[in-house]
């Protein structure tokens, strides 16, 4: 990571404020945008962020009680010199006109028309980038593919690129618990915080209705995904994950790294101390690392300031447990060695779990027994959370676990992760979780063990698949390193290249 600080000597600006100015759109709407800027003469580049989150929310701190506070630090940006344009997308916040319908192609080509408009006004030096995370970063992308001439640069912060299997049917199952609360939390936020009668119709496009409607990839997500439109895309952009955001954003950061043709940089993050999932992304945004280095790359693009940025490593990753930042050529690295482990019979005598099997560097011999269990078990939760909840112990007792011996020396996991699962059932479909985890040795959980609780562990990447949806998309698939099941020929050998593997189960992870 650069040691490059922030110019303490650089000119810092006050902030003017101009609230709710309504742009037209082509199409007639106006979206209204509230525009920062430094309070100097001249012109300056610009800066712009735009979600339904409400723009007039931005005076609440970004902290995990208003998780949708994901622009960064307005003020911080206006002192650096620059413009910061904050926008309602239409049919949410002041931008009343039109229907709020998730990223529907209307609300994309309202991006290439705004963009256009800022690069007219008296104080734009015509160059224009944008900023923020998760809705506010997975919009950039589609910002990109409109092609709009004055879009100099992107960053998006925890950005996912397929919304289909990112987000709302991951492996082909239908995520019903966060996409419920996201969109009830945006739609009816948006509602009660409207002053006087509420204008129902703005929020009124049922978002968990279509998505059942369209319970497998099509037109209606590929409108909606920026995979599709990746050959569109030829703004520079630096693509900024977490590790923590395995199963919603990290895919898409790394996919777009590798398969977009642009000028571009990589960061991911790790969690900060103290803090775990979207907390950790969202403090991680505001955080020295993050806005120094976006400051750089703004900087680069936007003011034409030769710092050197696009001279080093295109990749730098924070390796959890380890050295902290380091900076790589490529991604993923070229370096990388496939080592397989293999599900075996147990027991392992690590966890008190349906079957307590073991997970080997050994190939297990070719008589080896499967793995047998009822399906459904009465005392499973639905959906993910048996496997998000596995740290209790009367769920573990209910799951089927593969441990390992204890690791007599560190090991590096940074890259893609294949998984070949032999399966077979008696019902009509079955849906499959996978959880890894770091697990304390066995011998330092006796004390869990007599009191009957889960063991200490710290997950390291999850997926998910339905049985069903295993077809593998060679156009969307990398190759890697397969191995063979016991029963096939060449078993035993130590290494078998097959045809490539769809990245739907587990795909990314780093420790």
């Amino acid at each position: 990571m650069s040691t490059t600080q922030v110019n303490p000597n650089a000119a810092r600006y006050s902030v003017v404020v101009e609230k709710d100015v309504f742009v037209r759109m082509r199409d007639g709407i106006h979206i209204a945008v509230d525009v920062y800027r430094p309070d100097a003469p001249g012109t300056f580049p610009t800066l712009y962020a735009v979600s339904p989150y409400q723009k007039d929310l931005a005076y609440l701190p970004a902290i995990p009680t208003f998780r949708f506070r994901e622009t960064g630090d307005i003020r911080w940006w206006v002192e650096q010199g620059y413009v910061y344009v904050h926008a309602d997308v239409r049919g949410s916040g002041k931008s009343a006109e039109g229907q709020w319908r998730l990223m529907s192609q209307s609300e994309q080509e309202d991006l290439y028309d705004t963009i256009e408009w800022m690069a007219v006004q008296p104080w734009s030096n015509q160059k224009i980038g944008m900023i923020g995370e998760s809705y506010y970063g997975w919009i950039q992308w589609m910002a990109a593919a409109q092609q709009p001439p004055h879009l100099v640069c992107i960053a998006p912060y925890d950005a996912m690129v397929d919304v289909y299997r990112d987000a709302m049917y991951h492996g082909g199952i239908a995520s019903r618990d966060f996409v419920t609360w996201w969109t009830w939390d945006t739609r009816a936020r948006m509602l009660l915080d409207q002053p006087g009668p509420h204008d129902c119709n703005m929020m009124s496009y049922d978002v968990i209705y279509e998505m059942l409607r369209h319970p497998t990839d099509g037109e209606f997500w590929r409108e909606r995904s920026a995979y599709p439109k990746f050959q569109q895309i030829k703004t520079p952009f630096y693509s900024i994950g977490n590790w923590k955001s395995v199963g919603l954003h990290l895919r898409g950061n790394l996919l777009a790294f590798e398969q977009i043709d642009a000028p571009k940089k990589l960061l991911v993050n790790a969690e900060l101390p103290g803090y775990g999932g979207p907390a950790a992304a969202q403090r991680l945004f505001e955080s020295p690392t993050v806005q120094e280095a976006l400051l750089r790359w703004y900087d680069y693009w936007l003011k034409g300031i030769d710092n050197g940025v696009m001279d080093e490593p295109a990749v730098t990753l924070s390796i959890r447990h380890g050295e902290g930042y380091r900076q790589e050529r490529e991604w993923p690295l070229a370096r990388t060695e496939y080592r397989p482990l293999y599900l075996q019979q147990g027991p392992s005598g690590a966890v008190n779990s349906l079957n307590d099997g073991r997970l080997s560097w050994d190939p297990p011999e070719a008589s080896e027994q499967v793995t047998l269990f009822h399906y459904p078990d009465p005392a499973w939760e639905l959906g993910t959370s048996a496997i998000g909840k596995a740290g209790l112990a009367n769920q573990v007792k209910k799951l089927l676990t593969f441990t390992s011996d204890p690791l007599h020396e560190d090991i590096e996991m940074t890259g893609p992760l294949v998984m070949n699962l032999w399966a077979s059932s008696d019902q009509r479909d079955t849906d499959f979780f996978v959880k890894i985890s770091d697990q304390v040795p066995a011998e330092s959980m006796q004390v869990a063990q007599d009191l009957d609780v889960a063991p200490t562990a710290a997950m390291v990447t999850k997926g998910w698949l339905r049985a069903s949806h295993r077809a593998i998309d060679a156009e969307r698939s990398t190759a890697l390193p397969t191995f063979p099941h016991p029963s096939e020929p060449g078993a035993a050998a130590a290494r078998q290249d097959l045809p490539v593997r769809d990245r739907g189960l587990a795909y990314f992870l780093g420790v």
